[in-house]
């Protein structure tokens, strides 16, 4: 049946498994986000990538629909707020960072940190992705560890423990980062969703209030279990990580108000 969002202060619009898969739109997406367009309805797109709002903008351009860069938050962007905020060293004037993520944190950061680049070198933190990311080869991991183990602090993009991509379920941030926190007998910190600061900071920017948001996703532990935490009314698709057979005897946290095959259902 047709949705109603006129009550909601703002709709959030998970990406990854919601509005595409790949470089693929999913059934209904690009309708559904012209459709909050055309009514000027307050709403964001959010991610877990570890890319940078700028190339999901370019990204969801190249499959017919514009988006304003300041409605993409992703869980890349909620890690280089995280860096810039909390590693301030009173002897050093930027934060030293390596980077175990993507091109794209390298491109939200340069000019504010100072990249370590190897194990000798002081590092304040180590920013995890995904194993298949490009900055996370095993060299690299391996420098990381070093690096954990010295002192630096593990902050995790996100806790995602696997995506789905075009080969299928892929290991996510969330198993790396825990993978070498373990190692290094360290806690780890993630800026991503489920986490509260991620919701938090994008319904600042968006001036709203959580509990006045509802919120469209395909994951039950980042998606509708984050969303809820803050009050958010929830809706899951079934066109990503979620499937009929896993809405079987649910925890409270993860049981959406709604679930839809796909997007064409509210439309």
């Amino acid at each position: 049946m047709p949705i109603d969002f006129s009550p909601y202060q703002a709709v959030l619009l998970d990406l990854d498994g919601t509005i595409y898969h790949e470089d693929h739109a999913l059934p209904g997406a690009m309708p559904l986000i012209r459709r909050l367009q055309e009514q000027r309805k307050n709403y964001a797109c959010l991610s877990n990538s570890t890319d940078s709002p700028m190339r999901i903008t370019m990204r969801l351009a190249e499959m017919g629909v514009e988006v304003d860069l300041d409605r993409v938050y992703t869980a890349a962007a909620a890690a280089a707020d995280y860096v810039i905020e909390h590693f301030k060293p009173q002897h050093h004037p930027r934060p030293r960072v390596f980077n175990l993520a993507t091109e794209g944190l390298q491109e939200m950061l340069d000019g504010m940190v100072d990249w370590v680049q190897s194990e000798v070198e002081p590092c304040d933190a180590v920013v995890i992705g995904s194993p298949a990311n490009s900055h996370a080869t095993l060299q690299r991991q391996f420098t990381a560890l070093q690096l954990l183990r010295k002192g630096a602090a593990a902050v995790g993009v996100c806790s995602d423990r696997v995506y789905p991509s075009e080969r299928g379920i892929e290991l996510g941030s969330g198993a790396l980062t825990w993978q070498l926190a373990y190692a290094a007998n360290v806690d780890p910190v993630f800026c991503g969703k489920p986490q509260q600061i991620f919701f938090t900071e994008l319904c600042r920017r968006l001036g709203v209030q959580p509990d006045w948001c509802i919120l469209i996703g395909d994951n039950l532990e980042s998606d509708i279990e984050g969303a809820k935490a803050l009050g958010m009314r929830t809706i899951l698709t079934l066109t990503g990580v979620t499937r009929s057979a896993d809405l079987a005897n649910l925890p409270a946290q993860w049981v959406p108000d709604l679930v839809v095959q796909d997007l064409m259902e509210l439309l």
